[in-house]
């Protein structure tokens, strides 16, 4: 897709749309190769809690709630994400997930996914255009960007980052 989404209707059909690239493409793994490090180094199953996780934290950020907390995450190793530091913390979310059996992971990505669909189907256009820093008061400074821009970022555009790493990997 050249354009990201303008409108809700087409936000939404584009999650959906690459969501369902993705789950059919995590249906052509076996259970070893959620188990196994793949290309990138990372198994199918830390692929999908990967996933899991940013969308506990676009949930929080919607809710204004605490992102790092709905992560599970110091308030330490979020902010070192925002001096360009986010391989610490997918490093911690990695090692978290390898520690999870898949049933469990799979079931809360598949709940995860869910809350979040719902939630969205419960906002405006208004809301998607709404400044990150009317959802996230006390993270500072002040961010003037429509929230939608993390939509984007932690759903579709994350979905096609993990399709094309998980394609390398199964042909590597």
């Amino acid at each position: 897709m050249s354009e990201p989404p303008r409108t809700k209707p087409e936000l939404l059909a584009l999650i959906d749309e690459r969501w369902e690239v993705l789950q059919h493409l995590l249906g052509k793994l076996s259970d070893a190769d959620f188990e196994r490090p793949l290309g990138d180094g990372w198994s199918g199953k830390v692929h999908v809690g990967h996933l899991a996780a940013w969308e506990r934290s676009l949930i929080a950020l919607l809710r204004k709630e605490d992102r790092h907390a709905a992560m599970g995450v110091s308030t330490e190793l979020w902010e070192s994400r925002e001096a360009n530091d986010t391989e610490s913390l997918n490093r911690v979310l990695a090692e978290r997930t390898s520690g999870q059996s898949l049933a469990e992971v799979r079931a809360l990505s598949k709940a995860t996914h869910d809350e979040l669909m719902t939630l969205l189907d419960s906002m405006t256009q208004e809301d998607l255009e709404k400044p990150y820093s009317e959802y996230q008061p006390n993270d500072p400074p002040y961010n003037a960007n429509p929230v939608g821009a993390w939509v984007h970022g932690n759903t579709w555009e994350h979905y096609d980052e993990h399709i094309g790493w998980l394609e390398a990997g199964l042909q590597g």
